[in-house]
């Protein structure tokens, strides 16, 4: 069974921006450069249906399965990041000792994040209630429990399934916080990982 310091559940926007962000901290920080990032992509995200008009660093019209495949290429550029097809089923262990079980295989990790987005929440071990989406406006949308992204010690949510607004911007700035957070966790103090000026 393969061990990783991460295991993101869910390759949407939250998820795959959590990976980037981690991502780009292995270019910069040396504590972060040997940490293995997985992925597991459902892909049910709901970009895959849509067409952006109001998201911010994005041409307006683009279709968000093309801006979905930019995204899983440019986590992927960073060495530490992995992603799979498959559908996670259940959830065990403590922090330091997840193991994360999809139909056809399974893996270890230290830390997981729910990145579900806010439809089929299914997974069995969650540790947390899934509830009704306060922020969404479609009906029979849902949200996993959660205080400030953190679930149990070891586990995040992110994206719309903290029971954020179900929009691109939205979605993407919490994968991008959780990620911060996650790399802070591996430090005593908090670290942000900025991009570098151009000029």
């Amino acid at each position: 069974m393969s061990k990783f310091d991460v295991v993101i559940i869910g390759g949407g926007v939250s998820g795959l921006s959590c990976a980037i962000t981690l991502g780009s901290g292995s270019e910069k920080l040396d504590f972060v450069k040997d940490k293995k990032v997985l992925v597991i992509d459902a892909g049910k995200s709901h970009l895959k249906a849509a067409k952006l008009n109001n998201a911010a660093g994005v041409t307006k019209g683009s279709i968000g399965a093309e801006v979905l495949a930019d995204l899983k290429d440019r986590a992927l550029s960073y060495g530490i990041n992995q992603v799979v097809d498959g559908t996670v089923k259940s959830v065990t262990g403590v922090k330091g000792a997840f193991t994360i079980n999809t139909e056809d295989a399974s893996y270890e990790a230290d830390r997981i994040v729910f990145a579900t987005g806010m439809a089929n929440i299914d997974i069995e071990g969650i540790g947390a209630a899934v509830l009704p989406n306060r922020r969404a406006t479609k009906p029979n949308t849902l949200m996993i429990e959660n205080t400030d992204g953190i679930i149990a010690e070891g586990k995040y949510v992110t994206g719309v399934a903290t029971g954020a607004s179900s929009m691109f911007t939205t979605a993407a700035g919490l994968g991008a916080q959780t990620a911060t957070d996650i790399i802070s966790s591996w430090t005593d103090k908090y670290v942000v990982i900025h991009d570098v000026n151009v000029g």
